[in-house]
């Protein structure tokens, strides 16, 4: 904090290529913005008409599900905002988890997976699921966002007069692990005799506990603690008319495979 910004966290961005548009056109209307003291910030409300007329169609998980959506992918714009405001120890007034785990939000920046960074994203969907945090510090932030494309990287940087505070935290990790339900099988007719497309992807539940304390010169400004439930996730893979068996067709192509426990 102050000199050269106190947290610079990035977060990844999908397979999708379409999320680079979210990435592209969702971070700038936060970039450059001047904080407030005691105020508190709206994911929603910053990021501005969210709709198929903006063509920001991504992915969403629903129903058991994930599907094409307006809105779909912002989540990864609100997750590296929730790390960054996590880090430096502002007061989280209203976050939520994403319905199963995404893999790529405990993706290190070598490219390996940390599963204690489970239970550190942060979902929004527009209008109903926001993600809010408050400046609770005697000085404004300056908020700065930078998008890379061909690294798909997304940086969000805040920079303010240190008030002195010191972030400790710990997890438990994914626990009480709920396997994946077998894959999913569709028949689709605009796919030929045995192809197959993978369209959703497995992933085992789990609940994760996070705690957070904030110190300040020795004394505890305040503690939370932040819990999250992922549901198990079904993969499932769409199929040509006429083709050989799909568990055999997933097998030799390596599709639709569960994850170990």
């Amino acid at each position: 904090r102050g000199k050269s910004g106190y947290c610079d966290i990035a977060g990844w961005i999908g397979a999708v290529i379409a999320v680079i548009d979210h990435h592209k056109c969702f971070p700038p209307v936060c970039d450059g913005i001047f904080f407030s003291i005691v105020k508190r910030l709206h994911v929603i409300k910053k990021g501005g008409n969210v709709s198929a007329d903006e063509n920001k169609i991504g992915l969403s998980g629903c129903c058991g599900r994930t599907i094409k959506g307006v809105g779909g992918g912002v989540c990864q714009v609100s997750t590296t905002l929730f790390r960054t405001v996590f880090h430096s120890g502002f007061p989280i007034v209203e976050r939520y988890s994403h319905a199963y785990r995404v893999s790529y939000y405990e993706q290190t920046a070598s490219g390996g997976i940390d599963p204690r960074l489970a239970g550190l994203d942060a979902t929004v969907y527009f209008p109903l699921v926001d993600f809010k945090f408050k400046n609770d510090s005697p000085y404004w932030i300056l908020m700065e966002t930078y998008v890379n494309v061909s690294a798909r990287t997304l940086t969000w940087k805040f920079y303010s007069t240190s008030d002195g505070r010191v972030v400790n935290w710990d997890t438990t990790g994914p626990t009480d692990i709920v396997p994946a339900p077998a894959p999913l099988f569709e028949e689709n007719p605009d796919l030929a005799k045995n192809e197959m497309k993978q369209v959703d992807w497995a992933s085992n539940g789990a609940d994760v506990a996070v705690t957070r304390t904030v110190t300040q010169n020795g004394i505890v400004l305040f503690q939370d603690n932040i819990t999250t439930h992922y549901e198990p996730w079904q993969a499932i893979c769409q199929y040509g008319p006429d083709s050989k068996k799909p568990e055999k067709l997933a097998e030799e192509n390596n599709l639709c495979r569960n994850p170990s426990g």
